[in-house]
C-alpha cells in the first residue's frame, strides 16, 4: 500500500503515513497498489475534470458554447487604422474604439459581446471607406471641372 499524497511505501495495516501524516485508509485488495494505479482506473472524464488546463468538453456545462469561436472573432483594427489615416478620421476613430473593445471582450471570454463590437467595428470600416471614396472622387471631379473651367477661360484670351 503506499500514501495516496506522498506516495512513501507504507505497511498494509497502516493508519497514518509515516512520511506526510495524512490518514490512510487500509484498501480492501491486495495490499500493494501502486499511487498511479487509480489514476489509470479513472474515466477520462474525470482526468479532464483534474486538469484545470484542458480544453473544456462538451460535457462540461461551465464552458461557454463558442470557446473554440473566440479565435476566430476579427478586431478589423489595422483596417480602422487605415482608414482613420487615408480616408475618413472620424468613422475610423470609432472603429479603432470598437476594435480594441473587442479584443478587451475577448480577453474577458464575452464572447457574445465581443461579436458585437466586431460586427460594429466592420459596419464602421465599411461606410469610413465608402465615405472616404465618396470624398476623394468628389475632390477629382472638382479639380478636373476647375482645371477645366481654367484652361476653357485661359484659351478665350
Amino acid at each position: 500500500m503506499f500514501c495516496p499524497k506522498c506516495g512513501n511505501p507504507l505497511p498494509a495495516n497502516a493508519r497514518f503515513c509515516s512520511l506526510c501524516g495524512v490518514a490512510v485508509r487500509p484498501n480492501a485488495s491486495s495490499g500493494m497498489e501502486s499511487p498511479l494505479g487509480s489514476a489509470f482506473e479513472r474515466s477520462s472524464a474525470e482526468r479532464d475534470a483534474s486538469n484545470p488546463y484542458a480544453a473544456p468538453s462538451e460535457a462540461d456545462p461551465y464552458a461557454p458554447s463558442d470557446w473554440s469561436d473566440a479565435a476566430n472573432v476579427p478586431d478589423y483594427l489595422i483596417w480602422n487604422v487605415l482608414s482613420t489615416l487615408f480616408c475618413c478620421p472620424p468613422l475610423g476613430i470609432a472603429g479603432i474604439i470598437f476594435s480594441i473593445q473587442t479584443n478587451s471582450a475577448k480577453t474577458r471570454c464575452d464572447f457574445e459581446a465581443a461579436k458585437r463590437h466586431s460586427s460594429t467595428a466592420k459596419t464602421l470600416l465599411i461606410v469610413g471607406l465608402v465615405v472616404g471614396g465618396l470624398q476623394m472622387a468628389l475632390s477629382l471631379a472638382w479639380i478636373i471641372l476647375t482645371t477645366a473651367i481654367e484652361v476653357g477661360s485661359l484659351g478665350a484670351l
